[in-house]
């Protein structure tokens, strides 16, 4: 099978809910940050967490790798990595 120059970029970008998705969680990390407080959030097409000793969102996470790991989705992945890479 051959893919295009263009069906590959296509590829690498998400769809827009998912951009969506990414930009409400850097709004709750910027509202986070305010506030100091500790987040796990999850949406269709990203999540992020930034916890401080939370046990509820530690097992919330914990939770989140198992179903991602079920549903063939890297765990480690980190989609705000891509986004820096890509600038």
């Amino acid at each position: 099978m051959i893919i295009s120059a263009k069906d590959a970029e296509e590829e690498k970008m998400p769809d827009a809910k998912a951009q969506h998705a990414r930009q409400f969680i850097l709004a709750v990390q910027a509202l986070a940050k305010q506030y100091d407080l500790p987040y796990f959030i999850v949406t269709e097409g990203a999540s992020a967490i930034s916890n401080n000793g939370c046990d509820a969102i530690e097992q919330a996470r914990k939770a989140h790798i198992e179903w991602e790991m079920c549903h063939g989705i890297d765990p480690s992945h980190d989609w705000a990595r891509d986004i820096i890479n890509e600038a």
